[in-house]
């Protein structure tokens, strides 16, 4: 077995992680959201905290594998914009990617939580529903986002010319 048989191998383990991310995220949201016990709430928003932090995990394995790959396929910084242009496109929609999961996801999550901690308050705010209804939707658009750019990049890797 050579060196980029086993860099391909670990970077399908680290698309098998984003995948897990992919359906284990919205799986955990639809459970928060549907669940009317406070603390119930509050577990399933520390759970989708903590399959979150997965990600940066898959993303270090899939940027150091992907950057193995380049070196034993031989592709340079050059080509990323010549021949193998559909790479380097691929390669900005992952940043994007990991820029929106490092921004987007975090500040929700932190959000949510203090949302929840004052939910379990005597009196809690009366603009609750409606910043919590926000944070939701939020969450959402970022759910959908990255099922997007993952299919791009799913897309140009097995359409590459």
């Amino acid at each position: 077995m050579n060196w980029f048989n086993i860099s391909l191998l670990f970077h399908l383990v680290g698309v098998g992680m984003i995948f897990t991310l992919l359906f284990a995220g919205p799986v955990i949201e639809s459970n928060f959201r549907w669940e009317s016990d406070l603390k119930m709430k509050q577990h399933s928003a520390k759970l989708l905290r903590n399959v979150g932090l997965l990600s940066p995990f898959a993303a270090l394995v899939l940027a150091i594998t992907g950057i193995g790959n380049m070196i034993a396929l031989n592709i340079t910084f050059g080509d990323l914009f010549g021949r193998s242009a559909w790479l380097g496109i691929k390669l900005l929609i992952f940043i994007a990617l990991l820029v929106m999961g490092m921004v987007m996801s975090p500040r929700t999550a932190r959000q949510r939580l203090a949302l929840l901690e004052h939910l379990g308050q005597p009196n809690p705010p009366d603009d609750l529903d409606d910043k919590m209804d926000a944070l939701d939707k939020k969450q959402t658009t970022f759910f959908l986002m990255n099922w997007v750019l993952v299919l791009l990049i799913l897309i140009l890797s097995i359409s590459k010319p």
